[in-house]
């Protein structure tokens, strides 16, 4: 089913939930809730390695986050003349020999299963930029900044093509970013903000040259999202929010005002499914210690119990802080900050009943047109 329907039927699902369902925008709560998912980096060799492979693999287990690194890996030894996991042995009877020792990065674990990502020796040059990468590092300062969406692109050698894709976008972005409301409640009971990020809606661009060296690795963690691979001529585009998490894998030539409004919507409406894994979209991989760039002292991460929060409890009111100012590198923002609305309880259900009816009404409308 594509991803448009489903989002559209995730508007249903959101428009009948319960009164109290939390608030927070999507990407708002990925940033403050979702932690990482974990790559699994499997090394294989034989026997003790030479002091330079050792401090290679050394290393690769210093940047993992179960270790005290910042990267969102974990490394898995498989000494092939030792006690090897039956499902890396049989993972490892699958490969084409290569000389050890030898590398296989996959995918966080899914329902689906795990994804191959890359394969090579040890020595590859590839895993140096595996962690992080000049267009990841701007993407975490901007997520961080309070950029709602940072949408990604990877250009091909059509320059032309991608000049236009990105003009659409640029053009997308500031009419959502005028057009578009934070959902109604955020900072109540239940829909508690936690970071001192401050909350608006900003949407920008990372536009990256054909070729980067440096971009091979998040590159390849794309293209491995794709049902195919694109040809050099394309460019991708890829909106990612909360801690480096993509909702979906564009070309250039897939990219309209529809397109654009479907994902951003999506990410800037209420987080209906609080559950990471029942949501669309994928991790990539990132050198960021996201839990203390975001939360300090006075501002704590969420706990499981905030989502068991009293909804019935009397409604507190709360500064949500203001957007930073425009900067030339946000496409668009918005001046429509979040406040906690003084209504009664009961002309407060009245209105989310009246509001409910609406978006289910139109997100039927827009299933069946799209399913023509």
């Amino acid at each position: 089913m594509p991803l448009r329907i489903v989002l559209c039927l995730i508007a249903v699902l959101a428009a009948v939930e319960p009164l109290q369902a939390c608030s927070i925008p999507v990407f708002r709560y990925a940033l403050e809730r979702w932690a990482a998912d974990l790559f699994e980096v499997s090394v294989f060799y034989e026997g003790p390695l030479p002091d330079a492979q050792m401090q290679r693999l050394n290393q690769l287990e210093d940047w993992a986050v179960q270790n005290g690194g910042q990267v969102n890996l974990e490394v898995v030894r498989c000494d092939l003349k030792g006690k090897v996991p039956a499902d890396l042995r049989a993972l490892w009877e699958t490969l084409p020999k290569k000389t050890l020792p030898y590398v296989v990065v996959r995918s966080p674990r899914e329902m689906s299963g795990q994804r191959l990502v890359w394969q090579g020796s040890l020595e590859d040059a590839f895993l140096d930029g595996l962690s992080m990468s000049p267009a990841r590092r701007e993407i975490v300062k901007r997520l961080l900044r309070g950029d709602s969406v940072v949408w990604l692109m990877l250009r091909g050698t059509d320059n032309e093509a991608a000049d236009r894709a990105k003009h659409t976008l640029e053009a997308a972005c500031r009419k959502l970013a005028e057009e578009l409301q934070l959902p109604l409640g955020v900072g109540k009971p239940g829909s508690e903000l936690h970071s001192k990020i401050p909350l608006g809606l900003k949407f920008s661009i990372v536009d990256v040259a054909a070729g980067a060296g440096e971009e091979r690795a998040l590159a390849t963690l794309l293209e491995g999202r794709m049902k195919s691979a694109p040809d050099d001529k394309e460019t991708i585009v890829a909106p990612v929010f909360g801690r480096g998490r993509v909702l979906e894998v564009l070309l250039a030539k897939e990219i309209d005002d529809e397109s654009v409004e479907d994902l951003t919507s999506y990410l800037c409406g209420a987080c209906s499914c609080q559950v990471k894994q029942q949501n669309p979209g994928f991790d990539l991989l990132f050198a960021t210690n996201w839990e203390e760039r975001l939360f300090d002292d006075n501002l704590t991460p969420p706990t499981e119990a905030d989502a068991d929060s009293d909804a019935n409890a009397e409604p507190t009111l709360v500064a949500i802080p203001a957007g930073n100012a425009r900067a030339t590198a946000v496409i668009g923002t918005s001046s429509n900050a979040a406040s906690a609305t003084d209504l009664s309880q009961s002309s407060h259900r009245s209105l989310w009943g009246a509001v409910s009816v609406f978006v289910v009404l139109m997100a039927f409308v827009g299933v069946m047109g799209l399913s023509r």
